[in-house]
């Protein structure tokens, strides 16, 4: 069974200007619509941790590309972390957040980390 065309002509599940990421609307596969700012905010502001693969769903892409996405390591950056081992990967002990391992709650799912992170903009606005 064929797709439905797009004003392109392809099947518009694979038009890549259909299917573009814009500013407007989220990541096609992303769970959420937080920016990596938004999310290292929250993260920061709630001292918590949250796995790469979790952001990653959010922003929808792969949670290989988040080191990248991250940039140079900081404290900061440093509430992303592994799944495996509940600490960012590469940094040194100087390079993490001091309160990096106060609380052993980690957010491990995209759709979590989105339900906290609506919930905790909801509270800032009021």
């Amino acid at each position: 069974m064929a797709g439905v065309r797009c004003v392109h002509g392809m099947d518009s599940r694979f038009c890549a200007i259909c299917n573009r990421s814009t500013g407007l609307r989220a990541p096609r596969g992303s769970v959420g619509t937080a920016s990596l700012s938004e999310i290292l905010e929250f993260l920061n502001d709630q001292q918590i941790r949250a796995t790469y693969g979790a952001v990653a769903d959010v922003l929808g892409v792969i949670p290989l590309s988040m080191g990248a996405l991250l940039g140079p390591r900081s404290p900061e950056a440093s509430w992303i972390v592994s799944a495996e081992t509940g600490l960012p990967t590469g940094y040194s002990r100087g390079e993490m957040h001091t309160e990096l391992l106060r609380k052993n709650d980690v957010i491990t799912s995209g759709i979590a980390l989105t339900l906290r992170l609506t919930a905790w903009k909801a509270r800032r606005k009021t």
